[in-house]
């Protein structure tokens, strides 16, 4: 729960409801935003990577806006599959619309409000996150997709770290120029539960609970320096426990997206 002011004429506490598909569209605002305040409606969509089309989970949705005179802002968060939805934004109004994802921020679009309930998808680009080829150490980012594919949401999550282009559902089969042994790091922490297991949709949400917290950020960080102190510029073949992550650690000059 989080407490925006639109302007000196009202303050409002703000549920960021996470609803997809027509949901929103197949309820009156009364049900979705409770407690609306006149000339005020919900925008809903999907903030998903332009390049696989999958939709960004933890991703945050900025509105903001000028009325009479003074500034507005509302923000919520998205959901596992990308779904948004932004409450009380005032209607008549030109709104700025823009997603930020790992601290960064995408494109931002405009709308312009004239219906209670309004459909507005935000495209974002990974490759966009820290800086266009790789947030924090541009091409140095270390090559990996876990389970082997680019959706993973350990690899959305961490595309600061890791590299994970879409086409590269192959990397763990791609020749390897040199083997060069394995990196392992101790996930902390007694509630981590890495050994992710049960149906797609628990799977899916142990996954993004797991890929966004600090204990198993700092043990992903923890194999990546290990694998480039071996000179590694892939990890392939993890392994997930319940307080551990273990990887490969080889080198590969092929493009991963022609490995299959």
């Amino acid at each position: 729960m989080t407490t925006k002011r639109f302007a000196s004429w009202m303050t409002v506490s703000a549920v960021a409801l996470a609803l997809t598909g027509s949901a929103a569209v197949a309820q009156e605002l009364s049900e979705v935003c409770p407690d609306s305040p006149d000339m005020t409606g919900a925008l809903w969509g999907l903030v998903s990577d332009g390049d696989t089309q999958m939709g960004l989970p933890s991703a945050t949705v900025v509105a903001s806006w000028e009325k009479d005179g003074e500034s507005g802002q509302m923000e919520g968060q998205t959901a596992l599959d990308g779904g948004y939805t932004l409450c009380y934004v005032p209607l008549g109004v030109e709104i700025s619309i823009q997603p930020v994802f790992m601290g960064t921020g995408g494109a931002a679009l405009t709308a312009n409000l004239t219906e209670e309930i309004t459909r507005l998808d935000l495209p974002f680009s990974l490759s966009d996150v820290g800086g266009g080829a790789g947030g924090g150490g541009g091409e140095d980012r270390i090559w990996a997709c876990f389970e082997g594919t680019t959706d993973n949401q350990i690899n959305l999550q961490n595309s600061r770290l890791l590299r994970c282009d879409p086409g590269w559902e192959g990397i763990d089969r791609c020749p390897k120029d040199a083997e060069l042994g394995q990196v392992q790091a101790t996930i902390s922490g007694a509630t981590i539960a890495a050994d992710i297991t049960g149906d797609q949709r628990e799977r899916e949400e142990r996954e993004r609970q797991l890929a966004g917290s600090s204990e198993f950020r700092e043990a992903l960080e923890k194999t990546l320096e290990d694998a480039r102190r071996l000179g590694a510029n892939a990890l392939i073949n993890w392994r997930l426990n319940r307080n551990s992550l273990t990887a490969e650690a080889v080198t590969i000059s092929v493009d991963p997206s022609t490995c299959r």
